[in-house]
């Protein structure tokens, strides 16, 4: 995936610079990848996630009591303004099961696949941050994703994840990052996040959590952890 998107010599280097340190970002790469999902594609793949995978959300708010069983439903509840996400996508479709096991190959961890579907002028999840490294294809729409360093919990793991992860106690300065379809975003484990949608806006995140990091947690806690990277 990586390698496609950046080329060996720059992934190399992404490698040495970035990864698990800083943001990083790249108009244009990921235009190979824009097949991987498409609208329609998407309201095709929503009824077959299991119901448990189904997010409906709007502007930070979580509505577990809508769930869309089809594509024309979840179709209706977009132009209502409501975000939908679609979690552990590469376990039912293969194009994405590919680009998983891609992941996992260059990066040496374990990879899941969200699908984020966001109208125009709202947003899904407030501020957050998650242990997994994410990295954003953005296959549709433009979209405005807002990072920051995160001071108040630098280092998180999954089994202390907080409910109230207290964003107003942050004071790192604000970078912003606008994708349009074929962008790239890579955003470290620990770093805070939101994004809105400019237009509506179909994107992939690709979370990978380092084995090192979950045998770490198996070592301290005798579990796996799960998966709950959100974008």
């Amino acid at each position: 995936m990586l390698e496609e998107i950046l080329g060996e010599e720059p992934f190399c280097r992404f490698l040495e610079e970035n990864y698990l340190k800083t943001p990083f970002s790249i108009p244009d790469r990921a235009k190979s990848l824009l097949s991987a999902l498409n609208w329609n594609e998407f309201y095709e793949l929503a009824p077959l996630i299991p119901e448990c995978d189904v997010l409906v959300v709007r502007n930070g708010r979580l509505f577990s009591d809508l769930l869309p069983r089809s594509g024309e439903e979840v179709k209706e509840l977009h132009q209502k303004g409501f975000s939908i996400v679609l979690r552990n996508t590469q376990k039912v479709a293969p194009n994405l099961r590919t680009l998983a096991e891609d992941a996992e190959r260059e990066l040496h961890g374990e990879a899941v696949i969200q699908i984020y579907s966001t109208p125009k002028d709202f947003h899904s999840f407030g501020w957050h941050y998650d242990v997994e490294e994410v990295f954003i294809i953005q296959t549709n729409g433009q979209k405005e994703y807002y990072l920051r360093q995160n001071t108040v919990n630098p280092h998180p793991k999954l089994e202390t994840m907080p409910k109230d992860m207290q964003f107003e106690r942050e004071t790192s300065p604000l970078i912003a990052s606008t994708l349009i379809g074929g962008d790239f975003l890579y955003i470290p484990g620990g770093w805070w996040h939101c994004a809105k949608a400019i237009e509506d806006s179909l994107s992939i995140s690709i979370g990978v959590l380092p084995r090192t990091i979950r045998m770490k947690t198996f070592l301290e806690t005798g579990k796996l952890p799960r998966d709950t990277a959100q974008a």
